[in-house]
Parts: structure tokens; sequence; C-alpha cells
């Protein structure tokens, strides 16, 4: 409730223009993206809207260290980098530094009843705001169109958001930029991985995280049914070694430093079978065939879920029978 009051005083600013039509030829446009690295490759869109619009904008993103390594390679836009977000009272000093231009456009990506989110537009008063939750705050200008976005993928969201406020309608896809990676090339090698599938049981909460039983389950099942597997493990796993040493002898196991680790093995890989949308959605942007698994209460629902044509959802404590629908990985499906 004390996020929420403190949003609420941050949030009491308004717009000295209405429209994007207002806007001058080469505006300073600023998106908030302070938010986890899944949300960013589905804001694409966005991004794509304002190209489109104004070639030569000066587009910058504002992220975090959750994101920052996949903002920096995005040849799109330019960055800054904040700290974490329960040191969001740092952002006015920093924005303030390192901003020495008007804001013409802030696009706001995301709910703004959170401090850190909030101290955004207090801090950089632009002259029109648009974005997520504009029939809830004031502060963020409506679009002259009404929106109806019924249970759609993200970047369908924000491809129709942007149309509704008068940008040329982008593609709703997923965009991922990626680096040369040695360091990955080498291990895929090393270890003689092939045609192998992507198999991520992290998620960001471990409400949506699986076990290791689950893990061996799935990936028994998978291994049954004639596929390699290779078990992504984040180096900042607490127990990596216990993770290791049991899924080991039903998969190949690879240790990742980074979300660019993370991007190379899958680009390169046959399939995913992930918990978390940050996987997933690096698998849509390269249409690779993908199985997601959710809690009950999201199966239905399309926001998060794959978008790559060969595409499977399950759900979390379901059977692995059923859930593992082994059938999207081969060719002739």
């Amino acid at each position: 409730m004390l996020k929420k009051f403190i949003s609420s005083i941050l949030n009491r600013r308004v717009n000295k223009l209405s429209s994007i039509n207002s806007l001058p030829e080469k505006p300073n446009v600023f998106i908030n993206a302070t938010f986890q690295i899944g949300d960013y490759f589905a804001m694409s869109p966005i991004i794509e809207a304002v190209k489109a619009k104004w070639p030569e904008a000066n587009m910058v993103v504002l992220c975090t260290k959750k994101n920052a390594d996949v903002v920096k390679y995005d040849t799109r836009v330019n960055y800054i980098c904040l700290p974490k977000e329960r040191e969001w009272y740092k952002y006015p000093t920093i924005l303030k530094e390192k901003i020495n231009c008007n804001v013409d456009l802030l696009i706001e990506v995301s709910s703004i009843e959170k401090p850190y989110r909030s101290i955004v537009g207090f801090t950089l008063k632009p002259d029109l705001t648009i974005g997520h939750d504009c029939y809830k705050h004031s502060c963020i200008q409506n679009p002259p169109i009404q929106l109806d976005n019924d249970n759609i993928s993200k970047p369908e969201c924000w491809s129709k958001l942007m149309a509704a406020y008068g940008f040329a309608q982008p593609p709703a896809l997923f965009k991922v930029f990626d680096k040369e990676n040695d360091k990955m090339e080498m291990l895929i090698n090393s270890k003689n991985l092939k045609d192998y599938l992507i198999f991520n049981p992290f998620a960001s909460r471990n409400s949506r995280s699986l076990n290791i039983k689950k893990s061996i389950d799935i990936l028994t099942k998978l291994k049954n049914d004639g596929f390699n597997c290779v078990f992504i493990l984040p180096s900042y796993i607490k127990n990596k070694d216990v993770w290791e040493s049991q899924l080991a002898p039903v998969s190949s196991v690879c240790c990742v430093d980074s979300i660019q680790d993370a991007i190379y093995l899958i680009k390169k890989s046959k399939g995913v079978i992930s918990v978390d949308t940050a996987i997933i959605h690096i698998a849509s942007a390269y249409n690779i065939p993908t199985i997601g698994l959710f809690k009950e209460s999201q199966l239905e629902c399309k926001l998060w879920h794959p978008q790559s044509s060969k595409k499977h959802v399950g759900a979390l404590t379901g059977n692995v029978e059923d859930i593992i629908n082994s059938r999207i990985f081969t060719t002739n499906e």
C-alpha cells in the first residue's frame, strides 16, 4: 500500500501535448524498460513503431542490470542502465546527470504503480506520456482509438497499442539481439552437441519453477523418445552442484553465465522446453519449436505463451506424458 501511495503522488503530472503528431520531427523518445528480460523481447513492436514514424529519433531505453545484457546489443536504441529497483531513490540524480535534452515522449511499458517506475516520469517531466495502463492514470495519455487486447500475445498487445496512438501498426513479433559467443561455440563443439533440445526448469519465481524430480522425469521421457537434451544451468543457482549431478545422467549440462550464453545455445537448438518466459520468447523470436509450462491459471492466457509455428502448452503440475508433447520436435509434424 505504501508503494502505491508513493506512486500516486509521483504520478500527479499532466501532459503538455495530447498527440504524437504534435511532437518534433526528431523527437527525444525515452522508453521505461525497468523490468524482466522477457518483457524487453516482447516490446520490440514499440521500438519498430517509433523507428518507422521518426527514423532520426533519439531513442533511449531505461533499463536495469536485470535486462541490460540484452538491451546493450539492441542496435536500434541507446540505453541508460539504472540501479536495482530498491535503489529507485537514486534514479533522479542519475537521470539528471545523463540526460541533457528535453524529453519529448515517454513510453511506459509496465505498471507505474511502483515507485521505481513512477519516479522516472516524475523526474523526466516529458511533454507526452503514452503506454501501459493508459486508462488508469491521467498522466498517461489515452489513445484516440479504444483498445481490445483480449487474450492475445504481448507483442500483439504492443502492436495494437502503438497503432491506437496513431503509429503505423508494427509487426507483432518478438525480437532478440545477440552477440558472437566463442565461449559457447567452443562448449558446443567440446561436448559434441548436435540436434539437441534445450531444457530450462528455472523461472524468476520458485512457485513457477520445476523441482529436480519433475525435471528428471521430463528429461527421461524425452531421452526415451529419442531426443538429446541440454539442461542449461545458470551460474546463480545456489545448489548448482546438486542439479548438475542429478540431471547429468539424463541430459548434457551446460552452465551459462548470462542470458547471452543462453541465447546462443537456444538459437542453435532444435527445440525448447521451458517454464521461464524469457527463454520461451527467445525461442519464439527464432521460430524454434517450444513447449511452455505454466501454472493451471495461465494455461488459457496467451499473453506469454510460445509464438513459434510449432508449440505446445502444458501445466507445471501435469502428468509428464500429457504436458510433454515431443511430436512438435519432429520434422514431419
